[in-house]
């Protein structure tokens, strides 16, 4: 894939990289600051029209033409409310916790042979075992792939360009 090659004076992509993550926190109504890697659905919890909205609020705010933007794969669809959901609520929160569980006492038979090494497990265990839950109950919820999730530094160079556009499809030259 060629890459497209955007002229850029340092200061302006500084002002973009700084302020767009401050916009992108306003919006969504977050205490915490996002960094460029910070996925806008994934890390966010934003999906389906509100990942929309704030594109076409990106867009306005920042003068991005959307108009060559495919959103095709890129914003999950809306939560549909089914109701086998209440059912397997309750085995989800089950699972969950098993899962929690079976972190713990890994991370403990781990602790006599290394100690930082079971902290790390442990660190890492506790915030995930929905990912395992929620792929033995919901395996069609797969992650997409990387090239259609959206980031904060897809939209600072999106700003940059003026369009639309993937961080990884474009290569900054700075100007002198």
């Amino acid at each position: 894939m060629e890459r497209e090659e955007v002229i850029v004076r340092f200061s302006d992509l500084r002002r973009l990289a700084s302020s767009i993550p401050n916009y992108v926190a306003e919006i969504v109504g977050d205490d915490k600051l996002p960094t460029l890697k910070t996925a806008i659905e994934d890390d966010l919890g934003i999906v389906g029209l509100d990942t929309e909205e704030l594109i076409f609020k990106f867009g306005e705010t920042y003068k991005v033409d959307l108009s060559e933007f495919d959103f095709t794969g890129c914003i999950s669809p809306e939560p549909n409310g089914d109701p086998l959901i209440l059912v397997l609520l309750p085995l989800y929160a089950g699972i969950f916790i098993l899962a929690w569980i079976a972190n713990i006492l890994a991370a403990l038979c781990y602790a006599p042979f290394s100690l930082q090494r079971a902290g790390l497990m442990l660190e890492a265990g506790i915030g995930k075992p929905s990912t395992i839950a929620r792929e033995l109950i919901f395996p069609g919820t797969h992650p997409r792939p990387t090239s259609q999730i959206l980031t904060v530094g897809d939209f600072v160079a999106s700003a940059a360009t003026g369009h639309f556009v993937k961080r990884e499809q474009v290569h900054f030259v700075l100007a002198k």
